[in-house]
């Protein structure tokens, strides 16, 4: 093992990452999402929001992050307006190596049920650190909205520790209904967490890491 130098000692120990998503008001107009604050969407199939945890100064001293706690910070409410009787919402909130295909993922949801990091996704659930799915359906009508309440939910991810130069932030909401025209979602705005441990691995396990990443980066 190489021995470290001082800008490796420097970057090792206890770290906290954060990043915060910011809140969005979306409408179905003519078959597509109007999204606001960076929001992306297909369609009117998923709405999105991608950034990521920059990793790269851990990856350049060739350092191993290992997650010690993966949560989300997500207490207010989610509100529609006009949501036919059926309106199921899906709220996906992800931590991953590698990026993900919004289609794909919309695809699995819709036609067999299957998020990243289930038994069942064409994931490979290691690539996943955290997957948080929850089902969101009207509960409490007010006089203009109804507030959206989780039906069901859970969490899918293993918490590997991970040599990769960023780690994928997804908030993936996947509305379903008969007919979504017109509909109106206040999406609130959320946090995630990453308590992690950065230290120097020997070079074998390290080699694997790296092994597995680039198996990771290029499974069909």
């Amino acid at each position: 093992m190489a021995k470290e130098s001082k800008s490796t000692r420097a970057l090792t120990g206890v770290r906290l990452l954060h990043k915060d998503i910011p809140s969005t008001l979306c409408t179905e107009t003519g078959g597509s999402f109007v999204a606001s604050n960076g929001w992306q969407h297909i369609a009117d199939n998923v709405l999105y929001y991608e950034t990521y945890f920059d990793l790269s100064a851990y990856e350049l001293d060739d350092l191993t992050v290992v997650p010690t706690s993966l949560s989300l910070q997500d207490g207010l409410p989610y509100t529609t307006i006009q949501p036919a009787p059926e309106t199921q919402m899906a709220v996906l909130d992800i931590i991953s190596q590698e990026k993900l295909d919004m289609a794909t993922v919309y695809t699995n949801y819709t036609q067999t049920y299957d998020i990243p990091g289930s038994p069942a996704a064409t994931e490979d659930w290691t690539q996943l650190l955290m997957c948080n799915f929850r089902l969101m359906t009207p509960q409490t009508d007010f006089a203009v909205s109804s507030l959206l309440l989780p039906a069901t939910g859970g969490t899918f991810g293993s918490a590997e520790p991970t040599a990769v130069q960023k780690l994928w932030l997804y908030r993936i909401i996947i509305p379903v209904a008969n007919d979504l025209t017109d509909t109106i979602w206040n999406i609130p705005p959320t946090r995630f967490i990453m308590g992690a441990d950065i230290v120097k691995e020997e070079d074998l396990p390290y080699m694997m890491r790296l092994k597995r990443s680039y198996e990771l980066a290029t499974q069909g």
